[in-house]
């Protein structure tokens, strides 16, 4: 005889009445996003930081024309080589912390970083660099950047959310989640990447995909790049996500990111629940 015929079994069936069924209600991370007003800061700290290309006034202006008709570019070689080597140097050597939950992220992320690192990640909170990216993209970053064609492009001011400092690897990757894509307002994504090895190919994942609700292709695909800081404006009904890191990825990358996020008021604006930068980032 085969064991299911020697088996046993019994089983209860019909049905459970009460009054008023039970309310389950799912649940939800509560999140404000609170806007973080600029650190004043000066030209001479972009500078030491930032190749002089992007300092350029031309460039810059032809970098802007090409973000307001794509609504995204990236800048490559954005770093000083000295500052981008120093930098990769004490990402490798930081202590980082798994965050989920599962069913909505995994990577990894550093709440303490070295001096170094901490230096850059204030630095992209700075007024100046707020300036920078106004004159990049065209967008009312900055109280100090005046364009009289910027409203062309947004006729909202914007606001900086705090930013993330994450390590991803095999086995990392960030999901949207329905409370998470409510009610967000249009917002300018920052990702700098750094660590990320030569000859890297997009089937490894640890991209970023930016989709919408209109459309079933991803309007946008962000390939990690080393020393490459990549600018994406998205509109309420557009998000992003990092796709899923296989066997393929031969080494972790490292990822630096923010948004500004344009304002309703000059006070704190409640989004429902946590976005991350990443994309999902």
């Amino acid at each position: 005889k085969q064991w299911y015929q020697r088996r046993v079994r019994g089983s209860i069936s019909g049905w459970f009445h009460a009054e008023d069924a039970p309310v389950v209600k799912p649940k939800s991370e509560s999140f404000t996003l609170f806007f973080t007003p600029p650190v004043e800061s000066d030209l001479d700290i972009l500078k030491s930081w930032i190749s002089l290309r992007y300092l350029n006034i031309e460039i810059s202006s032809e970098i802007q024309e090409k973000f307001q008709e794509d609504s995204e570019v990236s800048l490559s070689e954005f770093l000083n080589p000295e500052k981008y080597l120093a930098l990769c140097a004490d990402m490798s050597s930081m202590a980082w912390l798994n965050v989920g939950p599962s069913n909505k992220k995994k990577y990894q992320v550093c709440n303490k970083p070295s001096q170094l690192v901490a230096e850059f990640n204030d630095l992209i909170k700075t007024d100046a660099f707020a300036v920078l990216l106004s004159h990049l993209t065209g967008l009312p970053l900055s109280a100090n950047y005046d364009d009289p064609d910027c409203n062309d492009f947004s006729d909202k001011p914007f606001g900086m959310m705090s930013s993330q400092i994450s390590r991803w690897e095999h086995g990392s990757y960030s999901l949207l989640c329905d409370q998470e894509v409510m009610n967000l307002p249009d917002r300018l994504h920052i990702f700098y990447h750094s660590e990320v090895y030569d000859g890297y190919d997009v089937d490894a994942g640890g991209y970023i995909s930016f989709i919408s609700h209109s459309d079933e292709e991803p309007l946008l695909v962000i390939p990690p790049q080393k020393n490459t800081l990549s600018l994406v404006f998205t509109r309420t009904d557009e998000f992003g996500f990092t796709k899923f890191i296989n066997s393929k990825m031969q080494k972790p990358f490292y990822c630096i990111s923010a948004q500004y996020v344009a304002r309703t008021s000059n006070e704190e604006q409640d989004v429902g629940n946590n976005s991350d930068s990443s994309g999902g980032n």
